[in-house]
């Protein structure tokens, strides 16, 4: 559905905080507004986390194949990983937005 829009990176940049995400409930370090961009969806979406402090469990539920996003501290659902070939990861962290806070940068 989105595979053919291309998605211009520098102008992705623009009018966007600085700062790391967070868990909402434990605070543990997750993604970096550098990985963040606008996929048109919705939801916020990165290519990339941090470290290992994301961690994916394949879910074969409803007929189908999905990775599950969690923090890797505390457990905490953050959303789901899928294929997108218009990022430099070829993959879209698609993430709930409760789940994850922004802590700005100086």
């Amino acid at each position: 559905m989105f595979q053919n829009r291309k998605i211009d990176w520098a102008k992705n940049d623009q009018n966007q905080e600085v700062g790391i995400y967070v868990c909402s409930r434990c605070g543990n370090p997750l993604f970096s507004s550098n990985q963040k961009f606008d996929s048109k969806t919705g939801f916020p979406s990165f290519w990339g986390h941090l470290e290992q402090n994301v961690q994916k469990l394949l879910l074969e539920t409803y007929g189908r194949d999905r990775i599950q996003l969690l923090c890797h501290q505390c457990g905490l659902h953050l959303g789901h990983l899928f294929q997108d070939n218009r990022t430099p990861s070829q993959v879209r962290y698609c993430i709930n937005a409760g789940s994850i806070q922004l802590q700005k940068e100086d």
